[in-house]
């Protein structure tokens, strides 16, 4: 047999001897004090014992009363194995059931039904007994179950006992090397203050492994969290792996900041802290078949996952229509989905088993395993549906990234030990090649619309900003766009995004001034900004000598800026648009006096002065005396003139 740690738990009703069978298991008094007195565990125990081959074996002992049912499904969610202790005097009782639905919805692995005081009844009713237990269990859980006889008070056959969990854990061992490799995973069930050490809380490592200095996260919150000391069944280690109850803890994390229910993981690792849930209902639930009923329709239910137990709204989810059937024959019937919707973020992960308990009693209504975290646009919900339900059975290796890949049509490739077929990696992102046609053509279509910002284009298209950007970078290397004055259009050409930081934060600087245009004279001696606000704008490579006119004689020769007497710098579109202004109604040999120049651009005799002189540079006026005759039009309003032209030669 393979070495092995696994962690194992006793359920079954009140008074049937679990807490008296773990101390002759294991020799430890699982119950406190003012239990002792009442004769009732009312939350879990912990105890432990070597197996004889050097692993250790954890115990839980859970509450048997209802009245305590939630802090025994938060012993559940961990265990290798589960020992269902009936009394032999009393056989079935309410809740042994009640305890057996539970450990299924929670997805114990394993179970072997402990018939506990043998010895008050003879041996053919213990006979008996155990074939009536054997098939009901078969029946109500779909599990084959071991089954040994012991009296916990006379010691009577725990050897027995302890033999037939060592075989029930026979190939516990098969897979620890790769649960250990896993990401830390420990949900809380106790937290305490220890002098000397601060906040403590205790939990079985279900995956992974812990080491003294390990920074992890702690959810819901999400709050880093530095290790400071491990124990594991009341030795000091520096580390351990799973799967292991284990007390770890905590540097500078106030008491008051953990609770029962809250997460230990890896940063990297899948758990996620949401307040929706959809959830696939178990067909083994006994509820299953009433889940139309009004009164399981969004209604407030108890959740259990993990060490968490909590309040929900269910609500179950109809099946999208039959689209080939006839429109008012369209079956609308329920699926195996439903959401759960919290009041507050919850730590879980996909896959998980809960169990949905009637809120205020103890009757399991269902099931359940975890199959979407979080919330959904109302516009992908009924295409998330169709894929949830095209899920299979067994969950075990499906990889949650291929539902984001197939809702989406993108996901993170670090999620993705290998490409899936009929996707495209793009840096960080992995594409559908589908989806990345269409995405193009909707970019494409809404840039023919007007130009947008990356991020304006991210919120139209509900696609996260990083992606947008890489698509937007496709198509400007296809030449289908480029960016100007920090939007995206349709065309080829110079794209502003190829220019540095610095070069785009000096044009923006010389584009806000608008009309008045951007003069390095308002400078200080050494090329500093005069101007404190000024200056707080340009990063300190800016602020060197000569850095600024440097940047600006550079996006002059690449056209992004015009250069005036002065000198001033324009913006070129801005001069563009103001060159036309002048020109528009004018003819070749026209005269424009300088009063009609300042009335049609709106500049100051300070600006007109330089912006002539650079349209006579650019040959588009000649000066004469104190006007200005037009020399040529721009294209635009040449074709507007040439029919008048045309009808005077007639």
């Amino acid at each position: 047999m393979s070495p092995y740690r696994a962690v194992i738990g006793l359920a079954g009703h009140v008074d049937h001897g679990k807490t008296l069978l773990i101390q002759a298991l294991t020799g430890i008094i699982t119950a406190r004090t003012h239990e002792q007195a009442i004769g009732m565990t009312q939350d879990l125990g912990f105890a432990h014992f070597d197996d004889g081959q050097g692993n250790t074996i954890g115990v839980i002992d859970v509450p048997g009363h209802e009245r305590y049912v939630r802090n025994m499904v938060a012993g559940l969610w961990s265990l290798d194995l589960v020992l269902l202790v009936i009394a032999a005097d009393e056989g079935w009782m309410p809740m042994t059931g009640d305890h057996l639905r539970l450990l299924k919805a929670m997805g114990v692995p394993r179970l072997l039904v402990c018939i506990n005081k043998c010895d008050l009844v003879s041996k053919e009713e213990l006979a008996l007994l155990e074939e009536t237990l054997l098939e009901r269990v078969m029946d109500e859980s779909g599990m084959v179950p071991g089954i040994v006889c012991v009296s916990a008070k006379s010691g009577e056959n725990i050897d027995g006992l302890h033999a037939a969990i060592v075989h029930q854990l026979a190939d516990v061992g098969d897979d620890q090397a790769a649960r250990e490799q896993q990401s830390p995973r420990l949900y809380v069930d106790r937290v305490f203050t220890a002098s000397g050490t601060g906040t403590v809380l205790t939990g079985t490592l279900q995956q992974g492994q812990l080491k003294v200095g390990d920074k992890l996260r702690l959810y819901p919150a999400g709050r880093e969290v530095q290790i400071r000391s491990l124990q594991a069944y009341h030795s000091a280690v520096d580390e351990i792996g799973a799967v292991c109850r284990v007390a770890v803890g905590l540097k500078k994390v106030p008491h008051k900041e953990v609770a029962r229910g809250h997460c230990l993981g890896s940063a990297a690792g899948d758990c996620q802290a949401v307040s929706h849930l959809i959830v696939r209902l178990e067909p083994t639930s006994p509820a299953l078949n009433n889940q139309a009923s009004p009164s399981l329709r969004n209604t407030e239910v108890e959740v259990a996952l993990g060490s968490w137990h909590g309040r929900a709204r269910f609500v179950p989810i109809k099946e999208v229509p039959i689209k080939e059937a006839p429109i008012k024959e369209m079956p609308i019937k329920e699926t195996r989905l439903a959401r759960l919707i919290f009041a507050s973020p919850i730590p879980c992960f996909f896959g998980q088993p809960l169990a949905i308990i009637r809120h205020g009693s103890s009757e399991l209504l269902h099931g359940a395993r975890i199959l979407w975290c979080g919330d959904i646009h109302p516009a992908k919900r009924k295409a998330l549906h169709a894929l949830l339900c095209e899920l299979p059975g067994d969950l075990a290796g499906l990889n949650p990234a291929t539902l984001l890949l197939g809702l989406d049509g993108y996901a993170l490739s670090s999620h993705f030990a290998e490409p899936p077929a009929g996707t495209i990696q793009d840096g960080d992102w992995l594409l559908n090649s589908v989806w990345l046609m269409d995405s193009h053509a909707a970019l494409l279509t809404a840039l023919a619309q007007q130009p947008l910002a990356a991020a304006e284009l991210a919120d139209k298209l509900r696609i996260p900003l990083a992606l947008i950007q890489r698509l937007l970078l496709q198509l400007k290397e296809e030449q289908q766009i480029r960016l100007h004055h920090d939007k995206w259009q349709l065309g080829s050409g110079e794209s502003e995004d190829e220019l540095g930081e610095e070069a785009r934060l000096v044009l923006k600087l010389v584009r806000d001034q608008g009309k008045e245009g951007y003069e390095p004279g308002k400078l200080g001696p050494g090329g500093v900004a005069i101007d404190p606000v000024l200056q707080l704008t340009l990063p300190q490579g800016l602020r060197q000598k000569g850095a600024l006119q440097k940047q600006l004689r550079n996006l002059a020769r690449l056209t992004y800026l015009v250069q005036l007497e002065g000198p001033i710098y324009y913006d070129a579109e801005l001069y563009d648009h103001m060159v036309q202004a002048v020109l528009a109604g004018q003819r070749v040999g026209d005269l424009i006096d300088m009063s009609a120049f300042k009335a049609i651009t709106g500049l100051s005799r300070k600006y007109a002065i330089p912006f002539c002189l650079r349209m006579e540079m650019d040959g588009w006026l000649r000066r004469e005396e104190n006007d200005r005759r037009v020399l040529r039009l721009p294209p635009a309003a040449q074709q507007a003139d040439k029919p008048l032209v045309d009808s005077e030669a007639v």
